[in-house]
């Protein structure tokens, strides 16, 4: 339920650290953070109110952001599987996939002619014959790195992308992979919102999330729930919000993250909701 703006200001005088999506939220179509949140966020950090990143992106391609917003905290990538500084100084987690079960991956993806692409902290790889992933991913900023074979590239990855225009194969390689492996891995399989007639399987380390990794910073900052501010807009973003002291919504926010919400902005990505939101909470905590 929605909180009045009384309501919410009242929380406002708790808050330490503001957390944000990119995609869809943080930054405009373009992957441009305006000059307004840029303002604040570093206005902020001089009240001891930090900000940070929760990202599906990988590391690499959230740096520049995290630079230019001057975060020297830890952030997110790959819904929580990396928690780093931009500097790599700090680690909080690195949830990386054992080689056995990428290699099973890679098998099924394989005799099923399903594409498949292997993510690290700093690039996706991918071979010729599953070039295609690259136009069904929207990793904005990402690195792809092509390779001839994945056998050297099985140690290190953080996330495993597959994807398939037949919804029963995929659906039965998201069962082969979730059925021995379940108490190892988390398999997501989902409908392509951008792409019609494709199915996707994401993989990553059981236990990790957006809140997990929330979690984790705040311990590592020494905060508590009631300390915590953030901003989402897709379904990844209800991981945030199960964990987040107060949050808040874009107006482009699908509608289950909306009912989550303890406000509702009227303005979207597109609209610097951010960066409007960040203006009036620093209007009411000087």
């Amino acid at each position: 339920m929605s909180l009045t703006n009384n309501e919410l200001k009242k929380r406002f005088k708790n808050i330490k650290l503001i957390v944000s999506d990119i995609d869809g939220t943080l930054v405009n179509d373009a992957n441009e953070i305006s000059s307004l949140t840029v303002d604040l966020v570093k206005k902020l950090k001089q009240k001891n109110i930090l900000f940070s990143l929760a990202s599906q992106r990988v590391h690499s391609s959230i740096v520049p952001l995290a630079n230019e917003l001057d975060i020297q905290i830890p952030f997110a990538s790959l819904n929580g599987s990396l928690i780093q500084d931009s500097k790599g100084k700090v680690i909080l987690n690195k949830s990386l996939i054992d080689k056995k079960y990428v290699e099973k991956a890679i098998d099924l993806a394989e005799k099923n002619y399903i594409k498949i692409a292997l993510c690290y902290n700093d690039k996706i790889v991918y071979t010729e014959d599953n070039s295609v992933l690259r136009d069904f991913m929207s990793r904005l900023g990402t690195t792809y790195s092509l390779v001839d074979s994945y056998d050297n590239y099985t140690d290190n990855v953080l996330e495993i992308i597959m994807s398939g225009n037949d919804r029963k194969v995929t659906k039965n390689i998201q069962s082969k992979m979730t059925l021995p492996f379940g108490l190892r891995l988390k398999v997501k399989y989902y409908r392509s919102q951008s792409f019609h007639g494709v199915y996707n399987i994401e993989i990553i380390r059981k236990g990790v999330s957006k809140k997990t990794a929330l979690k984790k910073l705040a311990k590592y900052l020494d905060l508590k729930k009631d300390n915590v501010m953030v901003f989402g807009d897709w379904y990844n973003d209800r991981d945030l919000f199960q964990f987040g002291g107060t949050n808040i919504a874009l107006e482009n926010a699908v509608d289950d993250l909306k009912e989550m919400a303890d406000y509702v902005s009227d303005l979207s990505n597109e609209d610097d909701g951010v960066g409007n939101f960040l203006k009036m909470f620093y209007d009411n905590i000087k």
